[in-house]
């Protein structure tokens, strides 16, 4: 039985069709028709409400930004308020079209029509080739099913004007028989996203509680109580980040740098001098960084971890993304802004109007949006929030970190012996011949210095005093320096350069004791000040880390590591300035002062820039220098008002319950520089 001719018409919807000839050579049938269920979606991808929520965001934004600049503009040149109405709606009008805009861009960079209302270009249906009928016969011969596939028939055309098969469609996400669009090219980014950890879900609540506590405790105080509970409040927030002890994190080295963090936190409790407070707290963030990083094995690693929260900060947009983008993805999130933020001009827009037209109304306004104190200080209070909300997001990404140990450059070179030979002994000849002299300085007091021709204290003190500390100084680099460029290739080149860098600072550490031998003559004459306390201070810890660098070359000579010498230098450097705190250098000026210069020789200017410490040792003073002296104390230091719950400090009130037991009164006369000047510091 002869096949049934099939129609074209009612052929199948997934039928395969050969392209027309582009010069219409031919005669071409209909495209066929689709059902409904085999149509591509008109409008794939389009998200209807992501437009709607940007046009209204712009729409709140450009009210919002129009409403500000009309105020502006109205209060400076003294328009009425119908063009702060205007410019409101002007805003209103380009922030509908800026959002609108927005969202057209972001559809069209996925690929998808930007609104319902844009008309996709239809893409030309394939037709179908030119197919010969086959019939039953000649199919059963070719061994072809009774039942072929309907084709349909065109005219048969030439040679020339067959046409040639395009490939097949591509099915994309334009539907099939569509080709995709050209990738869109996105250029890389300027600030590459860094390696991090991922962000734990405790970081937005620790960070931001962080932050609140610091904007609570610190600004408009002086440093006292506040300093304190704000270091609690950031160490709460980092201690999770190292708390898992499988990490390793949390090790007497650790522990260790943590406690002496808050030990020099805690000197803001107790001393008021600024110049004393601020370079403590400054070294407590570097210890308490060193203490989240973890490291420190070597130099490098001390340094790195020094400042490892301060230069994390800078990768910090990337750590906080992901909990910033999973919380603002909220739903609600973006319709409550948006409703905040037109809520707020149109209460501030009619409010105006209101206002305007009745005079009582004005005035209930203006009592009821009057600013409040604290008010006030809120932009401040904001910053500081931001401020130390962002240190406590760099912490714990510190924290989360491995432990970086990097490992120093080798600079080591292998240098005959008689190049370092040669200088080391030139210079430990030069130095004995020096602390021989100071030795007789030394065990020879006050008459060997006297009989000197034209040498008083004041002179012999002050010649040379910084040079010998200078000195001192350049010992340690040339030590390091050794160390870190010789390589020693044989055992008795090691102990021949320890001997002769161990000679070295035996001699430094002589002429250091002459130079505090030194610092005391000139104290003995004229007292202390901030400067020679200060000094003084660094003389003990410069002889301190020479006895350090000689206990490390004899262990290392002995066979054992050195890994623990950065770290006992960094204990050691923090526990002196703690230990110089402790001392109270204010108090110990001021006592130095009145028992070596005496009333009659008082520097009342200079006596008058101490801190509250001082004020309990200046309470001896008789009137009326007693009342002159102190008065500029409390001037200078704020001590007439009572400090707020976070600027309670102990040198403050000890100062305050002095002064209600003898009240100050100044004279009249009091003078306002030193009587007798003294020598400059």
């Amino acid at each position: 039985m002869e096949s049934r001719r099939p129609d074209p018409v009612h052929a199948r919807a997934d039928q395969t069709y050969a392209a027309a000839p582009a010069d219409d050579a031919g005669p071409r049938m209909p495209a066929p028709h689709m059902p409904a269920s085999h149509m591509p979606a008109p409008y794939p991808g389009y998200d209807r409400a992501g437009h709607l929520a940007r046009t209204a965001l712009g729409a709140g934004l450009g009210m919002f930004a129009g409403f500000l600049t009309g105020l502006v503009v109205s209060v400076i040149l003294g328009l009425g308020v119908m063009t702060l109405l205007l410019f409101t709606v002007a805003g209103t009008i380009a922030g509908v079209v800026r959002g609108s805009s927005s969202a057209q861009r972001a559809a069209a960079a996925a690929g998808v029509p930007p609104s319902p209302w844009h008309v996709p270009v239809p893409t030309p249906v394939p037709t179908p080739a030119p197919v010969a009928r086959i019939g039953s016969a000649e199919a059963a011969a070719q061994g072809v099913g009774d039942s072929p596939p309907p084709a349909v028939l065109t005219a048969p055309a030439s040679a020339e004007q067959r046409p040639v098969s395009p490939p097949p469609p591509v099915t994309g996400p334009q539907g099939p028989g569509r080709y995709p669009p050209p990738p869109a090219y996105v250029p890389p980014p300027l600030f590459p996203r860094p390696e991090l950890p991922d962000a734990p879900r405790w970081l937005l609540p620790a960070a931001a509680a962080a932050g609140l506590v610091a904007a609570v405790a610190l600004p408009y105080a002086s440093p006292g109580l506040g300093f304190a509970l704000t270091a609690v409040a950031m160490g709460a927030a980092a201690f999770p980040a190292v708390l898992p002890l499988r990490r390793g994190r949390i090790t007497p080295w650790t522990v260790a740098f943590g406690l002496l963090a808050y030990a020099l936190v805690s000197v803001a409790l107790f001393r008021d001098a600024d110049w004393l407070v601020g370079p403590v707290l400054l070294a407590a963030f570097g210890v308490g960084s060193l203490a989240v990083s973890g490291g420190g094995r070597g130099w490098l690693a001390v340094i790195r971890g020094g400042v490892s929260v301060a230069f994390a900060v800078l990768p910090l947009p990337w750590f906080l993304a992901g909990p910033l983008r999973t919380l603002t993805r909220r739903r609600r999130m973006l319709p409550t802004l948006v409703s905040a933020v037109v809520t707020v001009v149109l209460l501030a827009v009619f409010g105006l109007l209101f206002s305007s037209a009745d005079a009582v109304f004005s005035a209930f306004l203006s009592d009821l949006l009057r600013t409040p104190e604290w008010a006030q200080s809120l932009p401040y209070r904001v910053f500081v929030f931001c401020v130390f909300a962002a240190a406590a997001g760099a912490a714990v990404l510190v924290g989360l970190r491995p432990v970086a140990e990097p490992a120093a450059p080798d600079l080591r070179m292998s240098l005959g012996r008689q190049v370092w030979v040669i200088p080391l002994l030139g210079l430990n000849l030069l130095f004995a011949a020096f602390v021989t002299v100071q030795i007789t300085v030394l065990f020879g007091g006050s008459r060997r210095v006297l009989t000197t021709a034209g040498l008083t204290y004041a002179q012999y003190a002050r010649s040379g005093f910084f040079e010998l500390v200078t000195v001192s100084l350049f010992v340690l680099g040339i030590v390091a320096g050794a160390v870190a460029l010789l390589r020693r290739e044989s055992r008795a080149d090691r102990w021949l350069l320890a001997v002769l860098l161990g000679l070295l600072c035996a001699f430094t550490l002589v002429i250091l004791a002459s130079a505090l031998h030194r610092l005391g003559l000139y104290t003995d004459a004229y007292g202390l000040s901030r400067l020679r306390a200060s000094v003084e201070a660094t003389i003990w810890w410069l002889g301190a880390v020479f006895v350090l660098v000689l206990a490390a070359g004899a262990v290392r000579l002995s066979g054992g590591g050195t890994s623990w010498f950065f770290r006992t230098l960094v204990l050691l450097t923090g526990v002196s300035l703690l230990a110089f705190a402790v001392w109270d250098p204010d108090a110990r000026v001021a006592e130095t002062q009145l028992t070596v210069r005496g009333v009659e020789r008082l520097d009342h200017g200079y006596l008058s820039e101490l801190g509250a410490e001082a004020v309990p040792i200046l309470d001896r003073l008789p009137e009326p220098d007693r009342s002159c002296v102190l008065s500029d104390v409390v001037a200078v230091n704020d001590l007439s008002t009572p400090d707020p719950w976070n600027g309670w400090n102990l040198a403050r009130a000890r100062a305050r319950e002095v002064l209600e037991r003898r009240p100050v009164v100044r004279p009249d006369d009091c003078p306002g520089s030193s009587r007798v000047p003294g020598p400059d510091d």
